[in-house]
């Protein structure tokens, strides 16, 4: 007995195709995207695409890759607030387990970026520290070594970098969520909004909470609101945080949305 549903079709399985290939999509260009695979399949209506369509499709094909460990999620990017479709693996191993692709002294660097962005207190840590973390590791693995090897997690999409400035991609924060709350328990932030895991955001000045911008957006919106969700002390500055994410985008970064 076939376990795929009899509604999962080549629309489904070619926009999953997509997905595979390229992790990270923003939200408007993948249905863009679906829009053009529905045409091509010659499905009734296609022109007529609602962006509900999409995510009911969404809705189904993870239905079918559960079973696989895989899902597709919709998130929204800390800096930018600009939403994306991520393919990721719910498998719940260590780092090592999950980056097969890369040697140990590879993935011993991306360990302790990580533990140095998560510990900050900004939510990035500077190009200089990643450079200095060679001293660190073990061989003999020169700074132009990191410089070459921080570009490739860049390519890859768990890192992204600017100004100098070196911080977790969105796919990292959302496929390693679950293992970063729990190997940094001590150091990382849950939005009080949202409950998920924040690296950068807004701050409360009196009790310190972190909060997405984009949740905070949502919490201001129409009420007006400049106090802090967690403890209700005033804060004069979230209306103007909360309008700085539009002042960015994804061509800020040298991370890549997606990939050709």
């Amino acid at each position: 007995m076939s376990l795929v549903p009899l509604d999962y079709v080549d629309t489904h399985r070619r926009f999953l195709q997509i997905l595979m290939r390229r992790r990270m999509i923003l939200y408007d260009e993948a249905f863009d995207v679906f829009c053009k695979i529905q045409q091509s399949v010659n499905e009734e209506n296609a022109a007529n695409s609602h962006h509900r369509e999409m995510e009911q499709a969404v809705s189904l094909i993870n239905r079918v890759i559960k079973r696989f460990n895989m899902e597709i999620q919709c998130a929204q990017d800390e800096i930018t607030s600009e939403k994306c479709y991520l393919f990721i693996s719910t498998v719940e191993n260590n780092i090592t387990g999950k980056y097969t692709k890369y040697s140990a002294v590879e993935l011993e660097f991306f360990k302790k970026v990580l533990f140095e962005i998560v510990s900050s207190e900004n939510g990035h840590v500077s190009s200089t520290v990643c450079l200095n973390l060679n001293s660190s590791l073990p061989g003999n693995m020169t700074k132009s070594d990191i410089e070459a090897l921080i570009e490739k997690f860049c390519e890859d999409l768990w890192l992204s970098q600017k100004n100098g400035k070196v911080y977790l991609s969105l796919l990292s924060i959302v496929e390693l969520e679950p293992l970063l709350t729990t190997a940094y328990e001590d150091s990382v932030n849950i939005c009080c909004l949202c409950k998920h895991l924040v690296i950068q955001g807004y701050r409360c000045d009196k009790c310190f909470a972190l909060l997405h911008l984009h949740c905070a957006r949502l919490y201001t919106e129409g009420a007006n609101r400049n106090t802090c969700p967690a403890c209700s002390a005033d804060q004069p500055n979230i209306l103007a945080a909360v309008e700085n994410t539009s002042l960015h985008t994804e061509d800020d970064f040298s991370t890549p949305t997606s990939h050709g």
